[in-house]
């Protein structure tokens, strides 16, 4: 049984990837029949939430963007408050401000942004997937998993421990990740970045006590560059390679892969003994980041016509404008 145990919590640490993927990629597939279309524009403005906080976009004004693309009577019960909820659990009160707006603020920040990388959808991104069968296979055993086992564990964290104490535990896993930054950042050239991670890193670790708050960002407007080794082989102009659906690890490619097992050494979690810690260490990380997180891959798959293709090409979209950035 403990070994059934330990495996079981294995599997769900390492779906991180995939279930964190959908939240933060950066555009849906071009479907356009019934309220489908409604639906991922939703989806597509909820993806950038992320992309607007790291661009250091005022809290309230993101508020205003899950307002904005909230339509009543398109969804399903309940789902138009999604955005707005998710946000309200993201962020501490004195973040968020009130939830009265003005239509001309409104208005003068969606012009502002409204270019094509935050509301239109993208053409879809052709990548060999010569595994298909096998990919497929892979995307139905990772959907089961999340249904059937982490999505139930993070709702039952979520109802246990408040937003503000998730938030600290996520913070700290975020500045855990300093390594990966900092070499990535200085793999690609980016000397003022780099820089600025450990900037973030020292002002956190200590002002911010161990990270579990994030001083440097909250008090100093200072962001984090979120570079891995994928990107920074994209950087060279390495190609994807193929498509590829890791068992529980989720959507990746070639040359993902590749930078996934290279950022492996850089995590300082890995290098943790005994193996039981080190595996209930990363439980904690990933049920903690899925409670954060529940609700938006529904919301993917609803949105789509093809799940599988739609999860694809928002895995490439994201990676290529990481890449970009």
């Amino acid at each position: 049984m403990r070994k059934i145990f330990y495996s079981l919590v294995s599997a769900a640490v390492l779906f991180i990837t995939c279930t964190g993927m959908p939240v933060h990629a950066v555009s849906d597939e071009k479907i356009r029949n019934d309220n489908s279309a409604t639906r991922s524009l939703s989806y597509n403005a909820f993806s950038h939430i992320s992309v607007l906080s790291e661009r250091g976009v005022n809290k309230n004004k993101i508020m205003l963007m899950a307002d904005a693309h909230s339509v009543p009577g398109e969804k399903e019960d309940g789902e138009e408050y999604a955005v707005k909820e998710s946000l309200e659990d993201e962020f501490d009160e004195d973040e968020l401000g009130g939830d009265e707006f003005d239509e001309d603020e409104l208005d003068d920040f969606l012009d502002e942004n409204s270019d094509e990388k935050l509301f239109d959808a993208e053409e879809a991104i052709e990548v060999a997937d010569p595994l298909y069968y096998f990919n497929y296979a892979m995307y139905s055993f990772n959907d089961f998993l999340y249904f059937n086992a982490l999505k139930p564990l993070a709702s039952g964290y979520k109802k246990i421990l408040p937003a503000a104490v998730r938030r600290g535990v996520r913070n700290f896993f975020h500045n855990l990740m300093f390594p990966v930054r900092l070499t990535n950042n200085l793999l690609q050239g980016k000397i003022e970045e780099a820089g600025r991670e450990i900037e973030i890193f020292f002002i956190n670790t200590t002002a911010g006590v161990a990270g579990f708050s994030q001083v440097a960002q909250n008090e100093f407007n200072l962001f984090t560059s979120n570079e891995d080794l994928g990107q920074t082989l994209g950087s060279y102009s390495i190609g994807d390679g193929f498509y590829i659906v890791l068992p529980v690890l989720g959507p990746s490619s070639l040359r993902d892969a590749v930078g996934r097992a290279g950022d492996y050494f850089l995590t300082p979690v890995n290098y943790v003994e005994p193996l039981e810690l080190n595996l209930g260490i990363k439980a904690l990380d990933t049920i903690n980041a899925v409670s954060f997180r529940l609700g938006d891959y529904e919301i993917l798959k609803k949105a789509s016509f093809d799940p599988y293709t739609a999860l694809k090409n928002a895995y490439f979209q994201n990676r290529r404008e990481k890449i970009k950035q």
